[in-house]
């Protein structure tokens, strides 16, 4: 097949839609399928240049001012776009938000093409009144546009799948769930003797508690919970990867490190070297760098709201409410050494490698583009007749 796979960003702009592209455009390539990925050019020319990777000039002025993952397309972009998908068998969109997902979206409906939409989060409040209940009309619009198509929405969490078949009253049997992955060529378990290599390597001394967080820097991914946090626990080190419009740079904190960008391999050294990662988010699917960390042995400490993303095994999790004093007393009691979650590190890692894999996933994809096919076969020899 030709698949054209659609995001609102390609890296370095690091987010859960973007890891879950990048593994799964590997995935079909490796079994054989011919696949472009099409996202915006932000950060502008940051990002690799050839054939299956297209980047459209954009203006990110929702995300920088109202934590909206919405690039704004040049206007010069929806010609290219437009036919971009007239050249693909199948086109798998990653969002229903504004940006180069909805032109893609809106094209592939116009052109009656094989469709598979991908929403990873729910409606996320803003701190703008009234864009919250904007947000939600737009979303629940598109994804009715979406089923009253024919095509099938699929969902990476069980809480956002339910939400949008209750709100956006989209019937339960269009709907299907593609979990986040791993790829296990890339993360997996990080033995005692290279945890000691990876710790001297990012200059992580024996002698503190190191959390990780990875993710972008806004308020649904809690970053001024996790300032606070740390703020209030100067003897913790955190070390934050990732970017955005809040800037954990400027913070002023001793015990913060921040990169912008690392690149895979690193990030599995990263989460080797690392003794908790923290995930205090809310309005997610299931984020994909808890299943990488948890594969690489390190324990996960998340919100209720980021759990509700996945609803199983509570016992593989250290699970607290989205509050400072629960996460704050969580990662000092980890420290401490009273959580035995953090010393099973290859039970953990075992648990993950057996729960996610994106291969799996990749062929669940597969399954729905090959049936997408076929319905548009149909419907166009139906209305031939």
């Amino acid at each position: 097949m030709q698949i054209l796979l659609t995001s609102n960003y390609q890296p370095p702009h690091i987010g859960g839609i973007e890891f879950a592209a990048r593994a799964l455009k590997r995935c079909w390539e490796e079994d054989g399928h011919e696949v472009t990925w099409l996202a915006s050019d932000v950060p502008r020319g940051a990002g690799p240049v050839h054939p299956d990777l297209v980047r459209i000039p954009a203006w990110n002025v929702l995300e920088d001012t109202v934590q909206i993952n919405a690039p704004l397309p040049s206007p010069f972009a929806r010609r290219k776009i437009e036919r971009l998908v007239a050249q693909h068998d199948v086109i798998n969109v990653h969002s229903l938000a504004p940006g180069v997902t909805a032109l893609a979206l809106r094209a592939a409906i116009q052109q009656r093409k094989s469709l598979v939409v991908t929403q990873h989060v729910g409606v996320i409040p803003l701190n703008v009144p009234g864009l919250t209940a904007l947000q939600h009309r737009m979303i629940a619009r598109a994804a009715r546009r979406v089923v009253d198509y024919g095509a099938t929405l699929t969902f990476v969490g069980k809480a956002v799948r339910q939400w949008f078949i209750e709100h956006a009253d989209i019937p339960e049997e269009q709907t299907c769930m593609t979990p986040a992955g791993v790829d296990p060529t890339i993360y997996h378990f990080v033995d005692d003797e290279t945890r000691r290599l990876f710790r001297a390597k990012w200059d992580l001394s024996d002698n503190r508690f190191h959390v990780l967080f990875v993710g972008r820097f806004n308020d649904k991914k809690e970053l001024p919970l996790i300032e606070k946090v740390a703020r209030s626990t100067p003897n913790i080190h955190y070390t934050l990867v990732g970017s955005g419009p809040i800037r954990a740079d400027q913070w002023g904190l001793s015990n913060v490190t921040v990169h912008a960008y690392v690149e895979d391999n690193e990030l599995r050294e990263l989460y080797g070297a690392h003794d908790l990662f923290i995930m205090p988010s809310y309005g997610e699917g299931w984020p994909a760098v808890v299943p990488q960390a948890m594969c690489c042995g390190l324990a996960c400490l998340i919100s209720e709201d980021t759990y509700a993303g996945y609803d199983k095994d509570p016992g593989q999790f250290l699970i607290v409410p989205r509050t400072v004093e629960a996460v704050r007393g969580k990662i000092l009691s980890a420290a401490a050494g009273q959580e035995p979650l953090i010393r099973n590190r290859r039970d953990l890692s075992d648990y993950a490698s057996s729960a996610w894999n994106w291969q799996r996933t990749a062929e669940i994809y597969l399954d729905l583009f090959q049936r997408a096919m076929q319905n548009v076969e149909e419907r166009t020899a139906n209305s031939e007749l």
